[in-house]
Protein backbone atom coordinates (compact mmCIF):
# COMPACT_ATOMS: atom_id res chain seq x y z
CA UNK A 1 0.00 0.00 0.00
CA UNK A 2 1.19 3.50 -0.86
CA UNK A 3 2.45 5.77 1.91
CA UNK A 4 1.87 9.41 0.99
CA UNK A 5 5.06 11.40 1.13
CA UNK A 6 5.31 14.48 3.34
CA UNK A 7 7.41 16.25 0.71
CA UNK A 8 4.49 16.71 -1.70
CA UNK A 9 4.61 20.49 -1.41
CA UNK A 10 8.27 20.56 -2.38
CA UNK A 11 7.69 18.13 -5.21
CA UNK A 12 4.83 20.05 -6.77
CA UNK A 13 6.85 23.24 -6.67
CA UNK A 14 9.79 21.52 -8.33
CA UNK A 15 7.57 20.04 -11.02
CA UNK A 16 5.81 23.29 -11.85
CA UNK A 17 8.22 23.82 -14.74
CA UNK A 18 8.12 21.42 -17.71
CA UNK A 19 10.18 18.30 -17.19
CA UNK A 20 11.35 15.54 -19.48
CA UNK A 21 9.41 12.31 -19.23
CA UNK A 22 12.35 10.17 -20.28
CA UNK A 23 16.07 10.29 -19.62
CA UNK A 24 16.82 10.55 -23.32
CA UNK A 25 15.09 11.60 -26.50
CA UNK A 26 12.87 9.11 -28.23
CA UNK A 27 11.09 8.98 -31.55
CA UNK A 28 7.32 9.10 -31.55
CA UNK A 29 5.40 6.75 -33.85
CA UNK A 30 4.18 8.02 -37.21
CA UNK A 31 0.41 8.44 -37.73
CA UNK A 32 0.44 5.19 -39.70
CA UNK A 33 2.21 3.38 -36.86
CA UNK A 34 -0.23 4.76 -34.30
CA UNK A 35 -3.16 3.51 -36.39
CA UNK A 36 -1.63 0.10 -37.06
CA UNK A 37 -0.80 -0.49 -33.40
CA UNK A 38 -4.22 0.71 -32.26
CA UNK A 39 -6.01 -1.69 -34.60
CA UNK A 40 -3.85 -4.63 -33.55
CA UNK A 41 -4.34 -3.96 -29.83
CA UNK A 42 -8.06 -3.29 -30.17
CA UNK A 43 -8.63 -6.61 -31.95
CA UNK A 44 -6.68 -8.80 -29.53
CA UNK A 45 -8.73 -12.03 -29.26
CA UNK A 46 -8.11 -12.21 -25.50
CA UNK A 47 -10.53 -9.34 -24.95
CA UNK A 48 -13.09 -10.22 -27.61
CA UNK A 49 -15.31 -11.90 -25.00
CA UNK A 50 -16.19 -11.56 -21.32
CA UNK A 51 -16.65 -15.30 -20.82
CA UNK A 52 -14.20 -16.95 -18.45
CA UNK A 53 -11.33 -18.87 -20.07
CA UNK A 54 -10.89 -22.33 -18.56
CA UNK A 55 -7.24 -23.19 -18.03
CA UNK A 56 -4.86 -25.35 -16.02
CA UNK A 57 -1.46 -24.10 -14.86
CA UNK A 58 0.96 -26.93 -14.13
CA UNK A 59 4.18 -25.82 -12.45
CA UNK A 60 6.03 -25.77 -9.14
CA UNK A 61 3.18 -24.12 -7.26
CA UNK A 62 4.74 -24.80 -3.86
CA UNK A 63 7.97 -23.02 -4.87
CA UNK A 64 6.01 -20.00 -6.14
CA UNK A 65 4.06 -19.81 -2.87
CA UNK A 66 7.17 -20.31 -0.70
CA UNK A 67 9.72 -18.04 -2.39
CA UNK A 68 7.47 -15.26 -3.77
CA UNK A 69 10.34 -14.18 -6.04
CA UNK A 70 9.39 -11.45 -8.51
CA UNK A 71 12.65 -11.82 -10.44
CA UNK A 72 12.89 -15.59 -11.03
CA UNK A 73 10.62 -17.34 -13.50
CA UNK A 74 9.80 -21.04 -13.48
CA UNK A 75 8.73 -23.18 -16.42
CA UNK A 76 5.06 -24.09 -16.61
CA UNK A 77 2.54 -25.77 -18.87
CA UNK A 78 -0.64 -23.88 -19.60
CA UNK A 79 -3.59 -25.88 -20.91
CA UNK A 80 -6.57 -23.78 -21.96
CA UNK A 81 -9.82 -23.99 -23.87
CA UNK A 82 -9.30 -21.95 -27.02
CA UNK A 83 -11.69 -19.72 -28.95
CA UNK A 84 -12.93 -22.64 -31.07
CA UNK A 85 -13.54 -24.85 -28.03
CA UNK A 86 -10.47 -27.00 -28.59
CA UNK A 87 -7.89 -27.66 -25.90
CA UNK A 88 -4.51 -26.04 -26.44
CA UNK A 89 -1.30 -26.81 -24.54
CA UNK A 90 1.52 -24.29 -24.40
CA UNK A 91 4.70 -23.75 -22.42
CA UNK A 92 4.93 -20.49 -20.46
CA UNK A 93 7.06 -19.05 -17.72
CA UNK A 94 5.57 -17.77 -14.49
CA UNK A 95 6.70 -15.76 -11.50
CA UNK A 96 5.21 -14.03 -8.48
CA UNK A 97 4.56 -10.30 -8.70
CA UNK A 98 3.03 -7.43 -6.77
CA UNK A 99 3.83 -5.69 -3.51
CA UNK A 100 1.20 -6.01 -0.78
CA UNK A 101 -0.32 -9.26 -2.02
CA UNK A 102 3.07 -10.86 -2.67
CA UNK A 103 3.95 -10.66 1.04
CA UNK A 104 3.36 -13.83 3.05
CA UNK A 105 2.21 -11.64 5.94
CA UNK A 106 -0.76 -10.53 3.85
CA UNK A 107 -1.67 -13.35 1.45
CA UNK A 108 -1.11 -17.10 1.34
CA UNK A 109 -1.09 -17.10 -2.49
CA UNK A 110 0.71 -14.43 -4.54
CA UNK A 111 -0.51 -12.80 -7.74
CA UNK A 112 1.35 -14.11 -10.77
CA UNK A 113 2.74 -12.99 -14.11
CA UNK A 114 2.52 -15.26 -17.14
CA UNK A 115 5.24 -14.91 -19.79
CA UNK A 116 4.12 -16.30 -23.16
CA UNK A 117 6.23 -17.30 -26.14
CA UNK A 118 4.50 -14.89 -28.49
CA UNK A 119 5.33 -16.78 -31.66
CA UNK A 120 3.69 -19.92 -30.27
CA UNK A 121 0.40 -18.12 -29.53
CA UNK A 122 -0.63 -17.26 -33.09
CA UNK A 123 -4.14 -18.42 -33.85
CA UNK A 124 -5.03 -18.81 -30.17
CA UNK A 125 -6.91 -16.64 -27.70
CA UNK A 126 -3.49 -15.40 -26.49
CA UNK A 127 -2.30 -14.27 -29.92
CA UNK A 128 -0.22 -11.10 -29.62
CA UNK A 129 0.20 -11.41 -25.86
CA UNK A 130 3.61 -11.39 -24.22
CA UNK A 131 3.47 -10.86 -20.45
CA UNK A 132 0.19 -10.75 -18.58
CA UNK A 133 -0.65 -10.08 -14.94
CA UNK A 134 -2.85 -12.72 -13.34
CA UNK A 135 -4.85 -11.55 -10.31
CA UNK A 136 -5.54 -14.42 -7.92
CA UNK A 137 -7.41 -14.76 -4.61
CA UNK A 138 -5.21 -13.48 -1.78
CA UNK A 139 -6.22 -16.50 0.29
CA UNK A 140 -6.88 -19.62 -1.78
CA UNK A 141 -8.95 -21.25 0.96
CA UNK A 142 -11.54 -18.58 1.70
CA UNK A 143 -14.75 -17.87 -0.19
CA UNK A 144 -14.72 -14.18 0.72
CA UNK A 145 -11.34 -13.76 -1.01
CA UNK A 146 -12.82 -15.30 -4.16
CA UNK A 147 -15.61 -12.74 -3.88
CA UNK A 148 -13.02 -9.94 -3.73
CA UNK A 149 -11.67 -11.12 -7.09
CA UNK A 150 -15.09 -10.81 -8.70
CA UNK A 151 -15.61 -7.37 -7.19
CA UNK A 152 -12.24 -6.06 -8.33
CA UNK A 153 -12.81 -7.53 -11.79
CA UNK A 154 -16.09 -5.62 -11.97
CA UNK A 155 -14.46 -2.32 -10.96
CA UNK A 156 -12.18 -2.63 -13.99
CA UNK A 157 -15.27 -3.29 -16.11
CA UNK A 158 -16.90 -0.14 -14.69
CA UNK A 159 -13.95 1.94 -15.84
CA UNK A 160 -13.98 0.19 -19.22
CA UNK A 161 -17.60 1.33 -19.57
CA UNK A 162 -16.62 4.94 -18.89
CA UNK A 163 -13.56 5.21 -21.13
CA UNK A 164 -11.40 3.15 -23.50
CA UNK A 165 -8.37 4.67 -21.73
CA UNK A 166 -8.49 1.91 -19.14
CA UNK A 167 -7.02 -1.55 -18.70
CA UNK A 168 -9.20 -4.34 -20.04
CA UNK A 169 -9.62 -7.56 -18.07
CA UNK A 170 -10.58 -11.17 -18.82
CA UNK A 171 -11.93 -13.60 -16.26
CA UNK A 172 -10.26 -17.02 -16.03
CA UNK A 173 -11.26 -20.24 -14.32
CA UNK A 174 -7.84 -21.61 -13.45
CA UNK A 175 -6.80 -24.93 -11.96
CA UNK A 176 -3.47 -24.86 -10.13
CA UNK A 177 -1.62 -28.15 -10.44
CA UNK A 178 1.69 -28.73 -8.67
CA UNK A 179 4.08 -30.84 -10.78
CA UNK A 180 5.61 -32.34 -7.64
CA UNK A 181 2.33 -33.08 -5.91
CA UNK A 182 3.21 -30.79 -2.98
CA UNK A 183 0.18 -28.52 -3.35
CA UNK A 184 -3.39 -29.74 -3.44
CA UNK A 185 -4.90 -29.18 -6.87
CA UNK A 186 -7.64 -26.58 -6.72
CA UNK A 187 -9.65 -24.42 -9.10
CA UNK A 188 -10.21 -20.70 -8.58
CA UNK A 189 -11.38 -17.71 -10.58
CA UNK A 190 -8.94 -14.93 -11.30
CA UNK A 191 -8.53 -12.40 -14.06
CA UNK A 192 -5.91 -11.33 -16.57
CA UNK A 193 -5.08 -7.65 -17.04
CA UNK A 194 -4.29 -6.10 -20.40
CA UNK A 195 -0.62 -5.25 -20.92
CA UNK A 196 0.11 -1.58 -20.20
CA UNK A 197 1.78 -0.97 -23.56
CA UNK A 198 -1.12 -2.60 -25.40
CA UNK A 199 -3.58 -0.37 -23.52
CA UNK A 200 -1.59 2.69 -24.57
CA UNK A 201 -1.34 1.56 -28.19
CA UNK A 202 -5.07 0.80 -28.32
CA UNK A 203 -5.63 4.45 -27.42
CA UNK A 204 -3.17 5.74 -30.06
CA UNK A 205 -0.74 6.60 -27.29
CA UNK A 206 2.64 5.71 -25.86
CA UNK A 207 3.34 4.53 -22.33
CA UNK A 208 5.39 7.08 -20.41
CA UNK A 209 7.78 5.79 -17.73
CA UNK A 210 8.05 8.48 -15.07
CA UNK A 211 8.35 8.56 -11.31
CA UNK A 212 6.76 11.98 -10.79
CA UNK A 213 4.62 14.30 -12.86
CA UNK A 214 2.88 17.58 -12.18
CA UNK A 215 -0.92 17.15 -12.29
CA UNK A 216 -1.34 20.48 -14.11
CA UNK A 217 0.22 18.86 -17.18
CA UNK A 218 -2.38 16.12 -17.43
CA UNK A 219 -5.50 16.35 -19.61
CA UNK A 220 -8.12 17.95 -17.37
CA UNK A 221 -11.27 16.17 -18.58
CA UNK A 222 -9.74 12.73 -18.20
CA UNK A 223 -8.20 13.63 -14.84
CA UNK A 224 -11.62 14.63 -13.53
CA UNK A 225 -13.13 11.40 -14.86
CA UNK A 226 -10.43 9.26 -13.21
CA UNK A 227 -10.70 11.14 -9.92
CA UNK A 228 -14.48 10.86 -9.86
CA UNK A 229 -14.26 7.15 -10.69
CA UNK A 230 -11.89 6.56 -7.78
CA UNK A 231 -14.28 8.51 -5.57
CA UNK A 232 -17.22 6.42 -6.79
CA UNK A 233 -15.53 3.12 -5.91
CA UNK A 234 -14.14 4.51 -2.64
CA UNK A 235 -10.49 4.28 -3.67
CA UNK A 236 -7.84 6.47 -2.03
CA UNK A 237 -4.94 4.08 -2.74
CA UNK A 238 -3.61 5.94 -5.78
CA UNK A 239 -1.48 8.93 -6.70
CA UNK A 240 -1.30 10.68 -10.10
CA UNK A 241 1.79 12.56 -8.86
CA UNK A 242 3.93 9.64 -7.68
CA UNK A 243 2.28 7.13 -10.03
CA UNK A 244 1.11 4.75 -7.37
CA UNK A 245 -1.47 2.48 -9.04
CA UNK A 246 -1.56 4.85 -12.02
CA UNK A 247 -0.07 4.59 -15.52
CA UNK A 248 0.77 7.66 -17.61
CA UNK A 249 0.12 7.60 -21.35
CA UNK A 250 0.74 10.29 -23.99
CA UNK A 251 -1.80 10.34 -26.80
CA UNK A 252 -1.00 11.04 -30.42
CA UNK A 253 -2.33 14.58 -29.97
CA UNK A 254 0.00 15.13 -26.95
CA UNK A 255 -2.50 14.75 -24.11
CA UNK A 256 -1.26 13.12 -20.91
CA UNK A 257 -3.74 10.70 -19.29
CA UNK A 258 -3.31 9.15 -15.83
CA UNK A 259 -4.92 5.70 -16.05
CA UNK A 260 -5.80 4.11 -12.67
CA UNK A 261 -5.56 0.40 -11.82
CA UNK A 262 -5.38 -1.99 -8.83
CA UNK A 263 -8.62 -1.50 -6.91
CA UNK A 264 -8.54 -4.11 -4.14
CA UNK A 265 -8.13 -1.42 -1.46
CA UNK A 266 -11.33 0.29 -2.60
CA UNK A 267 -14.61 0.39 -0.74
CA UNK A 268 -16.30 -1.28 -3.72
CA UNK A 269 -14.21 -4.40 -3.04
CA UNK A 270 -14.09 -3.94 0.76
CA UNK A 271 -11.44 -6.61 1.31
CA UNK A 272 -10.85 -7.55 4.93
CA UNK A 273 -7.14 -6.78 4.54
CA UNK A 274 -7.68 -3.29 3.07
CA UNK A 275 -6.83 -0.31 5.28
CA UNK A 276 -6.81 3.45 4.94
CA UNK A 277 -3.42 5.11 4.61
CA UNK A 278 -2.38 6.60 7.99
CA UNK A 279 -1.99 10.03 6.42
CA UNK A 280 -5.73 10.06 5.66
CA UNK A 281 -7.07 8.54 8.88
CA UNK A 282 -7.91 11.93 10.32
CA UNK A 283 -10.49 12.14 7.49
CA UNK A 284 -11.70 8.57 7.02
CA UNK A 285 -11.22 5.37 9.03
CA UNK A 286 -12.65 2.69 6.73
CA UNK A 287 -12.12 2.06 3.01
CA UNK A 288 -15.89 2.15 2.48
CA UNK A 289 -15.86 5.85 3.39
CA UNK A 290 -15.36 8.09 0.37
CA UNK A 291 -12.83 10.91 0.19
CA UNK A 292 -12.17 12.87 -3.01
CA UNK A 293 -8.42 12.90 -3.79
CA UNK A 294 -8.46 14.63 -7.18
CA UNK A 295 -7.00 18.06 -7.83
CA UNK A 296 -8.96 21.27 -8.20
CA UNK A 297 -9.05 22.34 -11.85
CA UNK A 298 -11.26 24.28 -14.25
CA UNK A 299 -12.89 21.10 -15.56
CA UNK A 300 -14.03 20.06 -12.08
CA UNK A 301 -17.53 21.51 -12.30
CA UNK A 302 -20.82 19.83 -11.50
CA UNK A 303 -21.99 19.43 -15.13
CA UNK A 304 -18.60 18.21 -16.38
CA UNK A 305 -17.89 15.86 -13.49
CA UNK A 306 -21.19 14.02 -13.08
CA UNK A 307 -22.80 13.79 -16.51
CA UNK A 308 -20.90 10.72 -17.75
CA UNK A 309 -21.63 8.91 -14.52
CA UNK A 310 -25.31 9.84 -14.69
CA UNK A 311 -25.49 8.57 -18.27
CA UNK A 312 -23.98 5.21 -17.26
CA UNK A 313 -25.98 4.60 -14.08
CA UNK A 314 -28.16 1.85 -15.51
CA UNK A 315 -25.29 0.26 -17.44
CA UNK A 316 -23.30 0.03 -14.19
CA UNK A 317 -26.22 -1.51 -12.35
CA UNK A 318 -26.86 -4.01 -15.12
CA UNK A 319 -23.18 -5.02 -15.15
CA UNK A 320 -23.42 -6.27 -11.56
CA UNK A 321 -26.75 -8.03 -11.89
CA UNK A 322 -25.79 -9.69 -15.18
CA UNK A 323 -22.62 -10.96 -13.52
CA UNK A 324 -24.61 -12.29 -10.56
CA UNK A 325 -26.85 -14.17 -13.00
CA UNK A 326 -23.87 -16.25 -14.14
CA UNK A 327 -24.33 -18.42 -11.06
CA UNK A 328 -21.02 -18.07 -9.23
CA UNK A 329 -21.53 -19.23 -5.64
CA UNK A 330 -19.40 -16.41 -4.26
CA UNK A 331 -21.24 -13.66 -6.15
CA UNK A 332 -25.01 -13.83 -5.91
CA UNK A 333 -27.83 -11.43 -6.59
CA UNK A 334 -27.54 -10.31 -2.96
CA UNK A 335 -23.91 -9.36 -3.60
CA UNK A 336 -25.06 -7.31 -6.60
CA UNK A 337 -27.72 -5.65 -4.45
CA UNK A 338 -25.15 -4.85 -1.73
CA UNK A 339 -22.79 -3.42 -4.34
CA UNK A 340 -25.52 -1.23 -5.72
CA UNK A 341 -26.41 0.07 -2.27
CA UNK A 342 -22.83 1.28 -2.00
CA UNK A 343 -22.98 2.97 -5.42
CA UNK A 344 -26.45 4.33 -4.75
CA UNK A 345 -24.97 6.67 -2.14
CA UNK A 346 -22.57 7.98 -4.77
CA UNK A 347 -25.49 8.63 -7.09
CA UNK A 348 -27.28 10.63 -4.42
CA UNK A 349 -24.33 13.01 -4.71
CA UNK A 350 -24.56 12.91 -8.53
CA UNK A 351 -28.18 14.05 -8.24
CA UNK A 352 -27.46 16.82 -5.74
CA UNK A 353 -25.32 19.78 -6.83
CA UNK A 354 -25.01 21.15 -3.29
CA UNK A 355 -23.74 17.81 -2.06
CA UNK A 356 -21.26 17.78 -4.96
CA UNK A 357 -19.97 21.13 -3.80
CA UNK A 358 -19.61 19.86 -0.22
CA UNK A 359 -18.00 16.51 -0.98
CA UNK A 360 -16.00 17.20 -4.12
CA UNK A 361 -15.18 20.88 -4.42
CA UNK A 362 -14.51 21.21 -0.69
CA UNK A 363 -12.02 18.34 -0.72
CA UNK A 364 -10.30 18.77 -4.09
CA UNK A 365 -6.58 19.26 -3.67
CA UNK A 366 -4.87 22.55 -4.44
CA UNK A 367 -2.69 22.28 -7.54
CA UNK A 368 0.04 24.47 -6.05
CA UNK A 369 0.29 23.03 -2.55
CA UNK A 370 -0.95 19.47 -3.02
CA UNK A 371 -3.27 19.82 -0.03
Amino acid sequence: MHRYRPALLTLLAALAAPVATRAQEYVLPTPEEYAERAERAENAPLFASHDAIRMTLSTDIKWLRDTRSDSTEVDATLTFVDVDGSETVSTVQVRARGNFRRSKDNCNFPPLRLNFKTGDMEGTVFEGQDKLKLVTPCNDGRDDHQRYIYKEFLTYRLLNTLTPASLRVRLVEITYEDVNGEYDTRTKHGFLIEDNVAMAERNSATLEEVNQFHPARTFGEYSVLASMFNYMIGNTDWSPVYFHNVELIRTEDARYLTVPYDFDFSGAVNARYATVDPSLQDRIRRVTQRLFRGFCRDELTYPHAVQTFADNREAFRQLYFDFAARGYEQFTEKDAEDAWKYFDDFYKMVDDEKRFEREILRDCRDMASGR
